[in-house]
Order: structure tokens, then sequence, then C-alpha cells
């Protein structure tokens, strides 16, 4: 019984960190900001990309109508790939790590990947 039970809680604290993704269509996209470190609206350095409506997310950021990628080398990379998703009407994928990780009261993505 207490194995059942072990095996229970290991797969429930799993899920409780496990990351999703979130999609940005062409039609939702309203557009990014690039942030520096140590600017007067105090945000974390990094690449901020808007919604126009909030997405569905298990994410425990308050705000759940923009991503952050701070990551300077990877919000380079998504830049490019953004522009890239907005000419050609590709949409764009981001890659939520965990439920927790919040960057300015918005979930931190660590990966990016463009679909058809």
């Amino acid at each position: 019984m207490k194995s059942i039970f072990l095996i229970l809680t290991i797969f429930a604290s799993f899920s409780a960190i496990a990351g999703e993704w979130i999609t940005l269509t062409p039609e939702n996209y309203n557009g990014f900001q690039i942030a520096q470190a140590n600017n007067s609206a105090n945000q974390p350095e990094g690449l901020y990309v808007s919604f126009k409506s909030s997405f569905s997310t298990t994410s425990t950021c308050t705000r759940k109508d923009f991503v952050v990628i701070t990551d300077p080398k990877l919000a380079d990379r998504a830049l490019s790939t953004l522009m890239f998703a907005q000419a050609t009407a590709k949409s764009l994928k981001f890659y939520v790590d965990s439920t927790t990780l919040c960057a300015y009261q918005g979930p931190v993505a660590t990966m990016v990947t463009a679909i058809p």
C-alpha cells in the first residue's frame, strides 16, 4: 500500500513541475518589446512577446497575455524566428519550462519553434 502511495506521489510531483507549450497564432500576435537590464520599468532583460488575448496555461504567473524570453542568446534567435513567422503567417509555439517561473509577472519561455 505504501508503494502505491509513493508511486502516485512521484507521478503527481512530475506533473506539478512539468512545462507546457503555448501557441501564438498570427491572429493573436500583438507585438513585442525588447527590454534591457536596469530599465526604468524595472523589467528583467529579455524579449517580451505580447498576445491580443490571454492564453490558457497552468502557470501561476498573474499575467497570461505575454511570454518572456530572458536568455540573451535565445531572445536574439527568438526575435528572428518571430519576424520570420510574422512575414510568412506562421504560428509560433513557446515552451514554458515551469509553472512557477515568472518574469515581470509573465511566464518565462525556454524554447520557441515555428509551425505551419
